[in-house]
């Protein structure tokens, strides 16, 4: 058997892959500690529960528009006129099986070799390889020295007639980080300069900031760039709803018509009565999601403070988001059993079998050096995570 040349140029999620090994380990029954999944540790909320259940019930489990039921699609205009103070028409959204679906379609729509694309630098796994899958070229930028925001040095270097997309995301996965306004406003002299440039926007975590002052958004700072500006989301994170799979994306006329042409020769639709439910979840008060991200709160000041803690490790205050991205990088050159760690990658290795403790390398976000810690779980497992790399440092030489 041949396989494509496409496919043999990418790799398997590596945050998929370290949760489904740290699942397998705890139904062995190994007391397992797990922070490596992006996933919330609340049930989705009962009104969304019960939506679904009345969209069943009401006959709602056939085929829909490839493109969303128009209720939802409505609904979707609606956030983000609200959100953004952006008014798109409906042939601007469509619905998709997740936000991963959505950004999969869309690099397919603007993509194909001998073109690029630019990811900043700590990023999300899957973009790089969404990229390689749509035969164009990851241009990864290297993170800054001091910090998680845009490398913009690298960035004006980097764009040339092959460069159709740049993606951002904020906050980030994995380290948490809000772009401020000044790289907002450096990324909107960019497109002006370079017309058929595309920003693609994972806001994803929009909703999960720490801050009372509403974070920087491209289309809320620059409206008029709404033509180059694709606006990716969905409804895993904010309503706890990561097994449903239903994201949406808001964009131009021509790259939405593109998108929905691929799903419609790919997926079709997103599940139809998990798009009812949808509906509640996007016109829900603000108090639906309070709690949890109360506890986010509380878990991200223990998990932080809990990690600068530790000697050789150090950690900044992430800003959105429930991740934890801490620098290993003095303990990389340390020993264990008379041979140094060397790598992050080795580290989470270590981390898991020795401590039964798992985490994602920052290797895989393309900042070696680092780790990843998930703290959407409760301050239990965050208190015995920590005892656990404390005993573990205790260890080394």
């Amino acid at each position: 058997m041949r396989l494509s040349s496409r496919v043999q140029s990418i790799q398997p999620s590596p945050t998929l892959a370290i949760n489904a090994l740290a699942k397998a380990m705890k139904a062995e029954g190994q007391d397992v500690l797990s922070m490596a999944a992006g996933e919330p540790d609340f049930p989705t909320p009962a009104p969304i529960r019960q939506a679904c259940v009345e969209a069943i019930e009401a006959g709602h489990t056939g085929y829909a528009p490839s493109a969303g039921v128009p209720v939802l699609r409505q609904a979707v205009r609606e956030r983000v006129a609200a959100y953004l103070g952006l008014q798109v028409a409906d042939d601007q959204v469509v619905v998709s099986c997740g936000a991963k679906h959505c950004l999969y379609n869309a690099m397919q729509a603007l993509l194909e070799p001998g073109c690029t694309a630019l990811i900043q630098a700590p990023y999300w796994v899957s973009y790089p390889d969404q990229v390689r899958l749509a035969g164009a070229e990851p241009i990864l930028l290297p993170c800054l020295e001091d910090g998680f925001g845009l490398n913009r040095p690298a960035m004006e270097a980097a764009i040339d007639e092959r460069c159709r997309l740049l993606v951002l995301n904020s906050p980030s996965n994995p380290s948490g980080h809000v772009l401020d306004a000044d790289d907002i406003d450096f990324v909107a002299g960019l497109l002006r300069a370079h017309p058929d440039l595309v920003v693609l926007s994972d806001d994803i975590y929009d909703r999960l900031v720490y801050s009372t002052e509403q974070p920087a958004h491209l289309l809320r700072r620059h409206p008029d760039l709404a033509s180059q500006c694709l606006v990716i989301n969905g409804v895993s994170k904010t309503y706890a709803m990561t097994g449903w799979r239903l994201g949406y994306a808001v964009g131009p006329k021509l790259l939405i018509a593109a998108m929905r042409k691929i799903q419609d020769q790919s997926t079709s639709n997103a599940t139809t009565f998990v798009q009812y439910a949808a509906v509640t979840a996007l016109r829900s008060p603000p108090e639906l999601v309070a709690e949890m991200l109360t506890a986010f709160t509380a878990r991200r000041s223990r998990i932080v403070e809990g990690l600068n803690a530790l000697p050789g490790v150090s950690c900044t205050m992430p800003g959105g988001a429930f991740y934890a991205f801490a620098s290993f990088a003095e303990l990389l050159e340390r020993k264990l059993d008379g041979q140094v760690l060397g790598s992050d990658m080795r580290l989470a290795e270590i981390l898991l079998e020795r401590e039964r403790l798992a985490v994602v390398p920052g290797e895989a976000f393309g900042a070696p050096g680092f780790v990843r810690l998930s703290f959407a779980c409760g301050l239990d497992t965050i208190d015995q995570a920590l005892l656990r790399l404390k005993h573990f440092i205790g260890t080394l030489d």
